[in-house]
């Protein structure tokens, strides 16, 4: 069944921020797998660092983007509602998600952020699948604030700007959780040269 996939995906991209998903996987239990589809409640998980909501009808979705737009501190008590963690993982349907609801949620991205959190949204179809684990995928790495700083000393780069980017919206970026000014470290192998690395700045 599609959801059992898509909560061992989750699972693996929670993991893989250093997110501890015991309340998670303790709460998905005792949950049926057609209660993810119904109407009248949302699906909410817990882990130490982040809130994971599944609004699976167009009905839950509008609920949620709703509930954003309220009062101008939408967004604390938005994370106030949900437990006040940091991140705040949305999961839609496969519906086309219209331009206005995709403005409106990069706007609440932008105001988790200031908060030292982020807001992200998933449709299930880039759940049924972990891009980390393909074949022709090499390994990335978020570097620390001081592991960055490193490179850019080692490097001598001046200015973030000057380095290759990697859109914020990307697959791996958006599994790996990164914001925009985020460095990720690529690992390559090649069979003649041996490891190499490469480095880019999320925008």
């Amino acid at each position: 069944m599609e959801i059992d996939i898509v909560m061992k995906n989750l699972k693996e991209l929670l993991k893989k921020r250093g997110d501890d998903i015991s309340m998670l996987e303790e709460h998905e239990v005792g949950i049926d797998r057609e209660d993810f589809y119904n109407e009248k409640n949302v699906i909410e998980f817990q882990t130490s660092n982040t809130t994971v909501i599944f609004a699976l009808t167009k009905k839950l979705r509008k609920n949620i983007v709703d509930e954003l737009k309220m009062g101008e501190n939408s967004v604390d008590d938005f994370k106030k509602r949900y437990s006040n963690k940091t991140n705040v993982i949305l999961i839609f349907n496969n519906e086309t998600i219209t331009m206005p609801i995709l403005s409106q949620l990069n706007k609440y991205d932008k105001l988790f952020q200031k908060s030292g959190g982020m807001l992200q949204y998933f449709q299930i179809k880039q759940l049924m699948f972990n891009p980390t684990e393909h074949v022709f995928v090499p390994e990335h790495i978020k570097l620390t604030p001081d592991e960055a700083n490193e490179v850019m000393q080692k490097y001598m780069i001046k200015s973030k700007l000057q380095m290759p980017v990697i859109l914020h919206n990307d697959i791996i970026a958006k599994w790996l959780g990164l914001k925009q000014g985020d460095i990720v470290k690529i690992i390559r192998y090649n069979e003649n040269s041996g490891l190499s690395y490469y480095y880019r700045c999320c925008i």
